[in-house]
């Protein structure tokens, strides 16, 4: 007599949030996010190697994860600055407003984190936050600037050729229009 044969059960797998992650400084997995449970609202994000720590804010809901990419993004923030910096001066040279413009909303974005994070400092240099508050104003005064060129050169592009003209689109379908109400005039339209 033959047995029947078990179906063999794999248990799946079930991935999980790290609660360990790699230092952007030293390259170990070794940061961990401490003290993220506390009523208080900030979480303390510490590299076990290095010595690296930083305090994040972080909500009732926030997980280790969350408080580590915050922390990323302060720790990259100069780095940004300086890319954004140098990409400038080439979408200046191609006349790329409406990028042109973008980069300024972040540069603008960046000099504020700067201005915060420069707070939360035990030793406050009040002419240094200014000087990243002023620096954020300026790039978002040039991020206007910037898209009030955009605009006047679509429209003086528009007014110059008939194929890029504003009003060009609005003729053809006047044109169109016209068409059909010919062919719906014609008496011989709907005779086979």
């Amino acid at each position: 007599m033959g047995r029947r044969k078990r179906k063999q059960v794999t248990a799946k797998r079930v991935k999980r949030v790290p609660k360990i992650f790699t230092c952007p400084e030293c390259g170990e997995k070794s940061v961990k996010v401490i003290d993220i449970k506390k009523k208080g609202a900030f979480a303390s994000v510490k590299c076990g190697n290095c010595g690296l720590t930083k305090e994040v804010l972080v909500t009732s809901i926030s997980e280790p994860v969350d408080a580590f990419g915050d922390f990323i993004d302060i720790y990259y923030a100069d780095q940004e600055l300086q890319r954004l910096e140098k990409r400038i001066q080439r979408l200046k040279e191609e006349n790329e407003w409406g990028e042109l413009a973008l980069s300024y909303s972040i540069l603008s974005g960046l000099c504020k984190i700067k201005a915060a994070l420069l707070l939360e400092e035990e030793d406050v240099n009040i002419d240094e936050v200014n000087k990243w508050k002023i620096k954020a104003e300026e790039y978002k005064q040039l991020e206007k600037n910037t898209i009030l060129k955009l605009d006047a050169d679509e429209l003086e592009r528009g007014v110059r050729t008939d194929e890029e003209s504003l009003f060009a689109e609005s003729e053809t379908k006047i044109k169109k229009e016209r068409k059909l109400e010919d062919i719906f005039d014609d008496p011989g339209f709907l005779e086979f």
